[in-house]
């Protein structure tokens, strides 16, 4: 998913917390893992809250886009896409 700026998050906001993934880039799609994106969407969202108490830290951050990441490799080989 193409996140340009936080605007383009903060815009994108209401669809991403509803699991629509009709923003999800044309050249995408199909090649994603749903849990995967729905994961790295959903930190996404919650990084531009506006109260800074409700955003998480870093090493959340981190923690939730190598989970993201593990699970869109794991769909990747499954389908056939890695070497």
């Amino acid at each position: 998913m193409m996140l340009m700026s936080s605007l383009g998050v903060v815009q994108a906001k209401p669809y991403l917390q509803a699991g629509a993934f009709e923003i999800v880039d044309e050249s995408i799609k199909g090649n994603f893992d749903v849990e995967s994106m729905r994961k790295a969407a959903l930190i996404a969202s919650r990084s531009v809250e506006r109260d800074a108490a409700q955003r998480p830290v870093m090493a959340e951050v981190l923690a939730e886009l190598k989970e993201a990441y593990s699970i869109q490799l794991s769909y990747l080989a499954s389908c056939g896409h890695m070497n």
